[in-house]
């Protein structure tokens, strides 16, 4: 049974989080005024923010320890490509040791970051005719990312690359017989599954050029992984969400949603908790399916299509954003708001990213400058209290 969720008043909300920001880049040194910060990627362990700019350099912001005021942190302009272009994405690998950036003239660039080389630029290679939209790397193998690009007058493909430094550079195309790709996602070392305009998910196996397997999903628009119950998740615009098996890519659950759904994200199992599905819907809802408890929760606060979904690192929290560019945050201990903001009118918000302690949220705005959401130590004192008022 669908479930509404509780919300505090206006004016607690924002007590638990601080809205801060940081200069990415100085358009007033710039002919052109393209400073323009498409895309930001917190580093996987350490207190490190990479913000891709469009003077073709990675500008670092780094704490003394992750719970530090963003203000505190300093910069780094180390990384910089050989030929300049606007960085469009970027994002570290599993442990940190490679940040792979895509750019609007079709480069792929990955830098080494071991603490030592870590401006060294293991390759730069233009293989996509137009802009790079996505990296995912694989998490299961350090070296293997994987980039799409929209090339157009061509059929969809996939580059996966390699960047072990103890081999040759090499990378592999994948074609794909579809007009494009709505996104991607690794499911394995050696496979990865994308969703098609065709409402289809191609199972794409690394050494082979064509996909290995198809499955029917009408309007599919998402892929995520999850982890914790090792299934593929799936959402479509006809309003439904799958879970699919790993092995045999066979529907083994869904749930049928009154309105489309544009974007989706997975949490695993906390103690003594289930295994979360959350989505957002056209609408402005955002549905929370407790999957081992089959159960369905509906979340109404924004007033807009929810476009991007994210779920904290420890799975405390969950960041979303629709249309108007409205951001909230709610607690998944009771899902009521902890911070909700707009943006400026003149910005475009893109990506929402946290940091691996999840007590960090960044955004890239489009703008020069960049966005952080932090939390404010008062937080778990506030939650309990909420849940003290409640009980009254």
């Amino acid at each position: 049974m669908a479930e509404k969720s509780e919300t505090w008043e206006e004016d607690d909300r924002e007590e638990d989080f601080r809205k801060t920001g940081q200069t990415c880049y100085n358009r007033e040194k710039e002919s052109n005024d393209n400073g323009n910060v498409f895309d930001c990627a917190f580093h996987p362990t350490r207190p490190l923010l990479a913000c891709g700019l469009s003077n073709g350099s990675i500008r670092l912001f780094q704490g003394p320890d992750a719970d530090a005021p963003f203000d505190r942190w300093t910069i780094d302009d180390r990384f910089r490509l050989d030929n300049a272009s606007h960085i469009k994405c970027l994002a570290w690998n599993v442990d940190g040791t490679r940040l792979a950036a895509g750019c609007f003239d079709g480069t792929v660039a990955v830098w080494q970051c071991n603490g030592v080389d870590d401006s060294v630029i293991p390759f730069q290679a233009k293989q996509h005719n137009l802009a790079v939209f996505e990296i995912i790397w694989n998490r299961w193998n350090c070296n293997l990312f994987a980039t799409r690009s929209r090339d157009e007058g061509e059929l969809q493909r996939i580059l996966t690359w390699n960047s072990d430094l103890n081999e040759p550079v090499s990378c592999q195309c994948l074609e794909l017989d579809t007009k494009f790709v709505w996104d991607f996602e690794w499911i394995s070392s050696t496979r990865m599954a994308a969703c098609t305009y065709e409402g289809t998910i191609l199972i794409c196996e690394i050494g082979s050029k064509v996909p290995v397997r198809r499955v029917s999903h009408p309007g599919v628009w998402k892929v995520r992984w999850h982890f914790a119950l090792h299934y593929l998740v799936s959402c479509s615009t006809d309003g439904s969400v799958k879970v699919w098996s790993k092995n045999r890519h066979q529907e083994v659950g869904q749930i049928q949603l009154e309105n489309r759904v544009y974007c989706v994200d997975c949490h695993g199992l906390r103690s003594g908790g289930s295994a979360l599905i959350a989505s957002g819907l056209e609408d402005g809802t955002i549905a929370i399916w407790h999957v081992t408890e089959n159960r369905l929760q509906i979340l109404s606060e924004h007033l807009d299509a929810v476009t991007c979904i994210s779920f904290s690192p420890d799975g405390q929290y969950l960041a979303t954003l629709d249309n108007e560019e409205k951001l909230i945050i709610w607690s998944t201990e009771n899902w009521v708001i902890i911070f909700h903001h707009f943006k400026p009118a003149n910005e475009n918000w893109n990506h929402i990213r946290w940091n691996p302690t999840s007590n960090k949220l960044a955004i890239s705005s489009n703008s020069h400058e960049i966005h952080i959401i932090e939390l404010e130590d008062e937080f778990e004192d506030c939650i309990s209290s909420h849940d003290e008022e409640k009980s009254t």
